[in-house]
């Protein structure tokens, strides 16, 4: 798949890269109302028999027509460990990213608009220590509402696009059926990262079950398809400050 999720999460920390490429799991608890996936149903679905490209185009099928999903994963690499979790409903989520250290942002969309709320660490990557002070004083805890031109920040934002977040960067290839914990789910193999495989699963819905090498290692894992996420809700008038007024 696209260089997706946590690698590109700590890319778009330091240098605003598109948020995509392979990683590992996390289970921390669920903030959204529990909807069992389809995924974990005994009925076969025929995705396994479909070509690889049409097995693509079913997973993005049915995360769109299940409206709302999670996913959620870490990723250790040279002694850092980068965490992601996303919360999506519709055209609006909420997530947050962390590189350790005190490097961490949450992010929110309502409404086409996006928030962050970054730690002085997340500040100091782009401004310096002593900016980073002052900015993280200046926002007083609050959201920052990112400006449109801003292209840098919004690039944080990319994760929650489905066609983004499962575009393949070469060929597809249908590999192995296997499973994922225990949902049976059929292997689609990218040409373009030999790192980053789709796991689609192959009973009830087609949903995407997880990215990553392999089915048993670490990856992004999928969940609560149709989920309610109460939580994804614009900030309050005085909860949030502009951008723009931080260096004022």
């Amino acid at each position: 798949m696209k260089k997706t999720t946590l690698q590109a999460g700590a890319a778009a920390l330091a240098a605003a890269a598109m948020l995509l490429a392979g990683c590992g799991s996390s289970d921390s608890s669920d903030t959204g109302s529990k909807g069992a996936p389809a995924a974990t149903q005994a009925t076969d679905n025929g995705v396994a028999a479909l070509t690889a490209d049409e097995i693509l185009a079913k997973a993005k099928e049915a995360v769109k027509k299940a409206g709302s999903f999670q996913f959620k994963g870490s990723e250790t690499a040279d002694g850092t460990t980068t965490t992601i979790a996303f919360r999506i409903s519709g055209d609006d989520f909420a997530g947050s990213l962390s590189m350790g250290d005190g490097v961490d942002v949450e992010l929110l969309s309502v409404d086409g608009k996006h928030y962050m709320k970054p730690t002085e660490g997340f500040w100091a990557m782009f401004a310096g220590p002593e900016q980073a002070k002052k900015m993280a004083a200046a926002t007083g805890g609050k959201w920052v509402l990112v400006p449109a031109k801003d292209e840098t920040a919004n690039g944080l934002f990319a994760a929650a696009n489905v066609d983004e977040l499962l575009k393949p960067t070469g060929k597809l290839a249908k590999g192995e059926a296997t499973k994922v914990g225990d949902t049976a789910v059929i292997t689609l193999t990218d040409a373009g990262d030999a790192t980053s495989k789709l796991f689609v699963a192959t009973t009830g819905d087609a949903y995407p079950v997880k990215i990553g090498a392999d089915a048993a290692g670490e990856g992004v894992l999928f969940s609560e398809f149709g989920a309610t996420f109460a939580d994804i809700k614009a900030p309050a008038a005085g909860e949030f400050i502009a951008q723009e007024s931080l260096g004022k």
